[in-house]
């Protein structure tokens, strides 16, 4: 067995909170209710890295590009400007489901797509794009799990994940993947799945009161020794965290 090598998530809270950082080749699972601004970490976490060099790769499941550019945009990733200059590429399944084309040289489509010839089809996209970069390191970001739970089932979807899971698409250049789910939008034995399949697991969930909505962020799995399951209090505006303390009786 190689030695477990563990890189930064690319935001020193979250490292603290999983434990110390995140196992190379591994994977991170960012779960959000409809009302959570959870989704935006994953944004967040990869444009940490394109500034440090490593290539982004997005599966886009959910949303036309230019409204998955607009909530890059949230968080300050300028997915255009960072895709002109060779640090991101997307794969665009949104738009091979639904026609939409678009030339841009770091949108590569998935044709005719069907969950039988996904992999195939994914793995020749990934050889084409690192023919066009002489980057070493790569962070992979599903957009997301329940998008592609709705386009082809969760049934299919489950089984897909397995394949991925076993298939070594990226060789070694892999820091790790990150796949957003919204919980909402799931069965929970699909969510269940997904907890199964992610070596760490967050999951934001949001609170409506009298003054606004408050974010908590609850710590669920690890497998660093340092790791303590912890809950937290999310300030997205400032992006840090603060444990919860117990309530006093």
């Amino acid at each position: 067995m190689k030695h477990m090598q563990v890189v930064t998530s690319g935001l020193d809270y979250i490292d603290r909170a999983i434990g110390g950082g995140i196992i190379r080749d591994s994977s991170l699972l960012v779960i959000y209710d409809s009302f959570s601004l959870g989704w935006k970490l994953p944004f967040e976490i990869m444009k940490r890295h394109i500034s440090r060099g490593v290539l982004g790769i997005l599966i886009n499941y959910n949303l036309p590009l230019p409204r998955l550019m607009l909530r890059a945009k949230s968080v300050g990733l300028d997915i255009e400007k960072e895709g002109e200059r060779g640090n991101i590429a997307i794969i665009d399944v949104f738009g091979s489901r639904y026609d939409f084309h678009h030339p841009e040289d770091y949108v590569y489509r998935i044709e005719n797509f069907n969950p039988e010839t996904y992999i195939p089809k994914l793995e020749q996209i990934y050889r084409t794009i690192f023919k066009k970069t002489d980057k070493t390191d790569v962070v992979g970001f599903i957009f997301s799990l329940d998008g592609m739970a709705f386009e082809i089932g969760e049934e299919r979807s489950i089984k897909l994940l397995k394949h991925l899971l076993s298939s070594r698409i990226i060789n070694g250049r892999h820091l790790f993947s990150m796949y957003l789910l919204g919980e909402d939008r799931v069965s929970k034995g699909f969510l269940s799945w997904s907890i199964e399949f992610n070596d760490y697991v967050l999951e934001f969930s949001s609170e409506k009161g009298d003054h606004g909505i408050s974010e908590q962020m609850y710590v669920i799995k690890s497998p660093l020794v340092k790791f303590e399951p912890m809950a937290y209090r999310y300030d997205t505006k400032h992006q840090n965290i603060m444990p919860l303390t117990s309530p006093k009786d």
